[in-house]
């Protein structure tokens, strides 16, 4: 788009100071007359540009001259340091320095307006390593190699295309392309170990279908209706917010829709003596089958 190129346009003279109309036509695939026309709309809307013949001559904007006040709107600038404030609050990515340029730039107050902590109790220096490699693959596209840990408590050796990373459920996952399964798949980065970057890089798109086909990996889902304990509200109204709760007097009655898994077992097992399935019947009966195989490992 013409605004794209005026924006990098301006950005290049900023730091390279000159620049000759050839290179900039170069470097946008445009011919050297488009690059004329957009030094008259820059300077129409106030940008100090002006040229300089001769051997060393070319393009430049005026010494000191900053974006503050031309091509972004208040309200632009102010939404490009909210979003930067947005993905630092993560943890996992750095742009202080980013946001403190910007904010001389803009003459901004850069005081955050969000404080979020993705972070979990004793997490691991080797988590956040984890996460900074695979990153980086993402940038470079570049393949990893890993063990991973499925949640059957299956462990084999993945290669894999880095293309995105994805929080979800308290969690952050890895989705790419797994050479080993010829698909498409969600990594658990808990889960991953000794991981290796190699040598060889990939050109594979990220499908446009990534949301649905993550929505898909838990498509099979059971409705349950539980007694839990009041004492366990905090966690009633933490997680069974998308359910119907019914507040009794020493206990609350929760129908909901769960993935049927291992994985809900273990965490229906989690609230301990506080909960009792009520239906459907066949989760009932499973529950009592772990409870009781549990119980031989104390006895």
């Amino acid at each position: 788009m013409k605004i794209d190129r005026l924006f990098a346009i301006t950005n290049i003279l900023i730091q390279k100071k000159t620049v000759t109309a050839a290179e900039l036509a170069q470097e946008f695939g445009v011919s050297v007359r488009t690059i004329y026309r957009d030094m008259d709309i820059l300077s129409s809307c106030g940008i100090p540009i002006f040229t300089e013949k001769g051997r060393n001559g070319g393009i430049s904007v005026m010494d000191h001259y900053t974006l503050s006040k031309t091509l972004l709107t208040d309200e632009e600038q102010n939404q490009i340091i909210m979003a930067l404030q947005s993905v630092n609050v993560t943890g996992n990515v750095e742009v202080k320095d980013a946001l403190r340029k910007l904010g001389n730039i803009f003459q901004k107050n850069i005081e955050s307006w969000i404080e979020v902590d993705f972070s979990e109790w004793g997490k691991s220096e080797e988590d956040k390593e984890i996460f900074y490699i695979i990153r980086d693959c993402i940038l470079s596209a570049q393949a990893v190699t890993f063990w991973y840990y499925n949640g059957r408590g299956e462990e084999t050796k993945r290669i894999v295309e880095p293309l995105k990373v994805v929080f979800k459920s308290m969690s952050w996952y890895l989705y790419g392309y797994c050479r080993k399964r010829k698909d498409f798949r969600f990594f658990k980065l808990s889960r991953i170990k000794n991981l290796e970057v190699l040598t060889d890089t990939f050109d594979t798109k990220i499908p446009e279908e990534v949301s649905f086909q993550y929505k898909n990996k838990f498509s099979n889902i059971i409705r349950l209706k539980l007694k839990i304990d009041r004492s366990m509200g905090f966690r009633v109204f933490d997680e069974f917010r998308s359910g119907i709760i019914t507040e009794e007097k020493e206990y609350f009655l929760v129908d909901i829709g769960l993935p049927r898994s291992q994985w809900l077992y273990s965490y229906l097992l989690g609230f301990g003596e506080t909960l009792t399935v009520l239906e459907p019947e066949e989760i009932r009966i499973e529950m009592i089958d772990i409870i009781k195989r549990i119980e031989k490992n104390y006895i």
